[in-house]
């Protein structure tokens, strides 16, 4: 399957794409991702777009993930760009996601690492998600959106084909963003903070001005993760 048929799967045409992040425990502890394969269970009938995994999560659910595509999360910390590329691609992964920290003292190293997995993941027709975080992700006040329009820009520039975004922290207009990124944008759902609705509330003033969204905790850490998907796909149906 070529780059742009890859990228039309997770991103379907006409409707915003809704992707469920389930690789939190690459990071910190998840005890709603115990067991994957169950959270996976429960959402095998619901209208998401594919998954976010680590390749370990992805090779153990793998019965459980009903043909969807998936997005594997890597980090170059101890591989090399090639290796991480042709285990993505052995996998059958639909793309790549890497994180990159602009207006951090990780800032060089992590575009560096986003260029070179750019250049593989290329060869190989695979597509790349940049998660854009200025200042890494307990800097909210770097959030702003003159950074996260340059970042993601930047990010674009560097070979991403997607990218991943937190809410501007200052309040300002996601289209800044959005129209001067030259790729599609997804907003990140992060932590909880609050219940469902507040939530929703933050889609419908948001949502209308991206592509999409990649949510993880709000979805797995719902005794009922596919009542959550099915009220995420409702708001987002009626703003697309």
């Amino acid at each position: 399957m070529g780059r742009l048929l890859k990228l039309h799967r997770l991103l379907p045409s006409g409707r915003k794409a809704l992707i469920v992040a389930m690789d939190q425990p690459r990071a910190i502890y998840s005890g709603a991702l115990a067991d994957p394969g169950r959270v996976l269970d429960k959402l095998r009938l619901a209208d998401v777009d594919g998954y976010l995994l680590t390749l370990g999560t992805a090779r153990h659910a793998e019965s459980h993930l009903a043909g969807r595509p998936v997005v594997i999360s890597v980090s170059q910390d101890s591989q090399g760009p090639q290796e991480v590329v042709e285990q993505a691609v052995a996998f059958g992964a639909s793309a790549l996601k890497y994180e990159v920290f602009p207006y951090s003292d990780r800032e060089g190293a992590t575009m560096r690492g986003l260029e070179a997995l750019a250049a593989h993941a290329d060869r190989w027709g695979l597509p790349l998600m940049a998660e854009v975080v200025p200042g890494g992700f307990d800097e909210v006040a770097l959030h702003t959106t003159a950074n996260l329009r340059d970042s993601v820009r930047r990010a674009a520039e560097a070979g991403a084909d997607i990218a991943k975004i937190p809410p501007p922290s200052d309040g300002g207009s996601l289209t800044e963003v959005t129209e001067y990124a030259s790729v599609p944008v997804l907003l990140l759902g992060g932590a909880r903070k609050g219940g469902l609705q507040d939530a929703l509330a933050r889609v419908r003033q948001l949502g209308a001005f991206v592509d999409g969204l990649v949510f993880g905790r709000y979805v797995v850490e719902d005794p009922e993760p596919a009542t959550v998907v099915s009220a995420l796909r409702e708001v987002l149906d009626s703003i697309g």
